[in-house]
């Protein structure tokens, strides 16, 4: 999966979970896009994830 489409998939989990926007839902969203998808890279889910809870917050 391409790094676009997965930055897509991790932000609509980030804007439809209803939440205030903090790095504590990372352990939670990595857990979620490896259960929809087992074949991911996890560091890879982590810094993609890390850097969109970044630029969320600023």
């Amino acid at each position: 999966m391409s790094n676009l489409i997965l930055k897509k998939e991790i932000r609509s989990v980030i804007r439809n979970s209803g939440q205030e926007v903090n790095s504590k839902m990372l352990c939670s969203i990595v857990k979620l896009m490896n259960m929809r998808y087992r074949d991911l890279d996890k560091r890879r889910v982590v810094l993609l994830t890390n850097e969109l809870l970044y630029e969320s917050k600023a």
